[in-house]
């Protein structure tokens, strides 16, 4: 028994440490099946299956409410050639939801730290390569719970500035 005395503490920071992803796991390229690029009536068919249409907003915008464990809404923008340029999601705030915290998307301490911690304020941004011609993906995650984000967006980097948000 004196012997497992040094593993209680090791036993203890391994249970209550919070879940950091997988060594070299790849980030996600996609939201709820949505990847960059893809023509506005592939998204619209894939939100339908998933949603409902809530409204149109200003610059090529629109707001589509889902039925997923961790999301409420998706915010999806559209460049002037009707193809996906950023997808946003905004967490669910009811008791029932399935909270998505940082390291679930990445490594938190590859990141580069946008907010500002000490007022709560936690934004987290991480850049993909460009793939197979496509652009470079900049995810951005934010929140003001420090294990959990708000909205969890993918949005292409670099590029024409009318077309960015």
């Amino acid at each position: 028994m004196r012997h497992l005395t040094h593993l209680v503490p090791c036993f203890l920071l391994v249970v209550f440490l919070p879940a950091a992803p997988a060594a070299g796991r790849e980030m996600s390229r996609d939201i709820l099946g949505l990847r960059l690029e893809m023509p506005k009536t592939e998204v619209q068919r894939r939100l339908q299956d998933i949603g409902r249409f809530v409204r149109d907003e200003r610059k090529r915008q629109q707001v589509w409410e889902v039925r997923d464990p961790s999301f409420s809404h998706l915010v999806v923008g559209f460049d002037s050639k009707d193809l996906l340029r950023y997808v946003t999601a905004v967490a669910r705030e009811d008791t029932k939801a399935k909270r998505v915290s940082y390291v679930e998307v990445g490594d938190v301490r590859e990141a580069r730290q946008a907010g500002d911690p000490a007022i709560k304020n936690f934004h987290y941004q991480w850049s993909l390569p460009a793939e197979k011609g496509d652009w470079e993906i900049l995810i951005v995650v934010r929140g003001r719970d420090p294990e959990f984000l708000s909205t969890y967006s993918l949005k292409r980097s670099g590029g024409d500035v009318e077309e960015s948000d």
